[in-house]
């Protein structure tokens, strides 16, 4: 059985529903809840490695948390926007679904399918 570990927060009806889909397709889903147990920067440069648009596809750019901060004009390095997001959970684009070397960002039934395989 495939195992997916899940950057999930379950309040949010996205995260929810891609965690629904992994279970409907008997993937064995380890959650990482990273409102209660935020990663640390390694992890966070880890997933990031993952993804074409690197630490950029993490950060939620519609996130109330990203507004308040008042961020869009922000011009962060890489290592900046790292920092935050091991602190600011609320700029996290939700959900990240990893399995090995694979990332998807978001749901997208079709790609969470694909990584569940």
């Amino acid at each position: 059985m495939p195992e997916v570990t899940l950057y999930h927060y379950p309040r949010c009806s996205t995260s929810r529903k891609a965690r629904q889909l992994l279970d409907q397709l008997g993937v064995n889903v380890q959650e990482r809840r990273y409102f209660t147990e935020l990663p640390t920067e390694a992890e966070i440069r880890a997933l990031a490695r993952l993804l074409p648009g690197g630490v950029h596809d993490i950060i939620s750019t519609r996130s109330r948390r990203y507004r308040e901060m008042n961020l869009a004009d922000a011009r962060l390095s890489e290592d900046e926007w790292i920092r935050l997001l091991a602190t600011e959970p609320g700029l996290w684009r939700r959900p990240i679904a990893v399995k090995g070397r694979q990332a998807v960002v978001g749901y997208d039934e079709e790609r969470l399918r694909a990584l569940a395989e």
